[in-house]
């Protein structure tokens, strides 16, 4: 059994492509209202990311020094790289997601192979474990939100196309 999450407003990605060609600062608001409107799913999906030390003990050891940044494990960096995503392209208009690679790791680790990384991550909650999680449980919320959202971007474009 699968579990989908899908919201669909026809001709949106449109609406918002015109949008931010001919209304700019109107398409500026959106953005900051479209992640205010999100905000309840980050701030769940940050409360799920592992607190205090690392998950697993090699999280704590430096990788890649010889190649750009080094990689170790942050709480802070972790909660800090959920971010909102908003790309009005095909697969996703909005989208919650996790720039951290770290905090990536602990939430998704294991949900295409179950491998001794996932197993050992598995005592923190299945794949995913926390960005999923958290837009279930906000589900309502958010899709009323953002319907309010392109309500009122509807009506403020209609208003400046009348004048």
């Amino acid at each position: 059994m699968t579990a989908e999450l899908k919201t669909e407003v026809i001709g949106i990605r449109d609406a918002i492509n015109e949008l931010k060609r001919t209304e700019p600062e109107i398409f500026k608001e959106f953005r900051r209202s479209a992640k205010t409107a999100l905000a309840p799913m980050v701030d769940e999906a940050k409360q799920n990311v592992n607190k205090g030390t690392a998950p697993l003990s090699g999280m704590l050891r430096v990788w890649g020094k010889k190649r750009g940044r080094p990689l170790v494990w942050s709480t802070a960096k972790a909660k800090a790289g959920i971010k909102v995503s908003i790309k009005p392209s095909k697969t996703a208009f909005l989208s919650v997601v996790q720039k951290d690679p770290w905090g990536s790791i602990y939430d998704i680790a294991g949900r295409a192979n179950h491998n001794i990384l996932s197993r050992q991550l598995d005592i923190y909650g299945r794949a995913s474990r926390g960005m999923w999680p958290a837009a279930l449980a906000n589900q309502d919320v958010v899709t009323r939100n953002l319907a309010e959202l392109v309500e009122t971007v509807a009506q403020e474009t209609n208003k400046r196309l009348r004048y």
